[in-house]
């Protein structure tokens, strides 16, 4: 005989809320990983727009410049003032069954990856990153690189041991299946 569909609806005021989460902060030094990366990549940009027109060989209009300065000079500002303040709003937290990683401050996102889901991760050091004695984590799923995990500004050491504990858990996870 078979058992009658049941479909209970769950009382939304009993799931856990988002605010008991304790989410561990990235490295101090990072903010200024994230600095130094973003003061290149303007640095680049301006260049290109100061050197550009000439080694390029493309004619602009006389006075143009000053409009394009006008612009990115404004933009950059408000690039530096987002990632600083940006910053502080990006974390990340190892439960039992997943792992959560937390940024955004105009855009925000919360990321949650179950553990059954991951198919390996590895600790990643940029030149500027190993600098300042730093890493990130990359999370790959099984979902494809749109739902992958980038956990920055942690200490390899400390990139190494989550490695090693989500590892253990997706091998424990198989084991038992």
């Amino acid at each position: 005989m078979q058992t009658p569909f049941k479909n209970i609806q769950i009382d939304i005021d009993s799931l856990p809320r988002q605010a008991d989460i304790h989410f561990s902060k990235l490295q101090g030094s990072y903010l200024m990983v994230s600095m130094i990366s973003l003061a290149i990549f303007w640095a680049l940009a301006f260049l290109l727009v100061f050197f550009g027109p000439d080694v390029f060989d493309i004619p602009l209009p006389d006075g143009i410049l000053k409009y394009i300065y006008g612009a990115l000079i404004p933009i950059s500002i408000f690039t530096f003032l987002l990632v600083y303040l940006g910053f502080h709003k990006k974390g990340y937290a190892l439960r039992e069954r997943d792992i959560m990683y937390k940024s955004g401050l105009i855009w925000k996102t919360m990321t949650t990856i179950p553990f059954s889901r991951i198919q390996h991760c590895e600790v990643k050091e940029g030149p500027i990153e190993r600098l300042f004695g730093l890493s990130s984590l990359h999370i790959y799923t099984a979902g494809g690189s749109s739902s992958d995990v980038d956990i920055p500004g942690l200490y390899p050491q400390e990139g190494q041991n989550i490695k090693r504990f989500v590892l253990n858990k997706i091998n424990t996870e198989d084991e038992e299946e």
